[in-house]
């Protein structure tokens, strides 16, 4: 396990043996836990009187983002997620205790929100542990506008391609690439959706840890989350409008290939029952030695294909 206490005492943040932690309480601190076990996680809970069904729950990687109200603290599980393309998105679950001086972070991985909100807290821009849960959530979502935006960005190339397709060469990879991003979405609406429950909770104030002030930022950031949720949404009726218009200019090109087809096999038709007709076998009724008569079929089956053509056109046919 990998343990700091970053205190914030009267002179600066300063970094403490996670064992003094008892010792420093009063004092705005930070413990950050980075996959501890189950000892370690028993040892903190005793030193800080951390109800068993939290404990549990900050030690599984299984759970959905929440906060439970305890006596004198909240028990949170969030969500951060980071992606190096829109195709590879990576979630790190995070849990944190919140109480009124300390805030403790239990995680298995990191993430870029905690980087920066670490140098914020030693350069002792957050004023107290309340505004250090803030600066984490805020962060964390922060983050996820960017991953949004790529997607919409992946959206809107999709819908060029699709439209400026006229020849249905890129429609297999078009369609293929819209439905994985859908199903990327919505991946994303099931992390980010229970989140606003998480900053409902912590704006009502259920546990007496923060005050009026600090709770009005934790309505700032339930702001966020609905904005993004909202995003999301529109871009999953976006992707789904144009998997329909998709399917739609799928079946209008595959009428006009029916209909060029069925006219072709009727002006074949007419030629067909022509051959077919001087092709019996009754030499005393066709006199196949006639050259007039073989021209003559031949022209007709040529003026029925040309007024069949003709006829066609102006139906719109062909």
């Amino acid at each position: 396990m990998t343990a700091r206490l970053l205190v914030k005492e009267p002179d600066g943040v300063r970094e403490r043996p996670p064992s003094e932690l008892s010792e420093l309480r009063g004092m705005p601190a930070w413990l950050d836990l980075e996959h501890p076990d189950d000892a370690e996680m028993a040892l903190i809970a005793d030193e800080l009187g951390l109800h068993p069904l939290a404990v549990e729950d900050a030690r599984s990687r299984h759970e959905r983002p929440k906060a439970d109200a305890y006596d004198g603290y909240y028990f949170i599980t969030f969500s951060a997620l980071e992606s190096q393309s829109p195709a590879a998105l990576r979630t790190e679950l995070f849990s944190i205790f919140a109480f009124k001086d300390v805030v403790v972070t239990v995680r298995v991985g990191d993430w870029p929100a905690r980087d920066d909100v670490e140098k914020r807290w030693c350069e002792g821009r957050l004023a107290s542990a309340g505004m250090l849960l803030h600066a984490l959530l805020d962060t964390t979502v922060d983050g996820y506008f960017p991953i949004i935006d790529d997607y919409g960005e992946r959206a809107d190339l999709l819908e060029g391609l699709i439209l400026q397709d006229t020849d249905g060469r890129a429609l297999r990879t078009s369609l293929a690439e819209l439905f994985l991003l859908k199903r990327d979405l919505l991946r994303v609406r099931k992390l980010i959706a229970p989140e606003r429950e998480v900053l409902q909770v912590l704006s009502r104030g259920d546990v007496q840890c923060y005050g009026p002030e600090e709770r009005r930022y934790f309505q700032d950031v339930y702001d966020h989350v609905v904005r993004v949720t909202d995003e999301i949404d529109t871009l999953r009726d976006l992707v789904s409008n144009v998997v329909d218009a998709n399917l739609a200019a799928v079946s209008n090109r595959l009428n006009e290939v029916m209909k060029v087809l069925t006219s072709i096999a009727t002006i074949l038709f007419v030629m067909t029952v022509v051959t077919g007709f001087f092709g019996q076998n009754f030499v005393t009724i066709i006199p196949y030695e006639s050259a007039a008569l073989f021209w003559g079929s031949i022209a007709f089956m040529v003026v029925s294909a040309l007024a069949l053509v003709v006829y066609f056109r102006r139906r719109g046919w062909l």
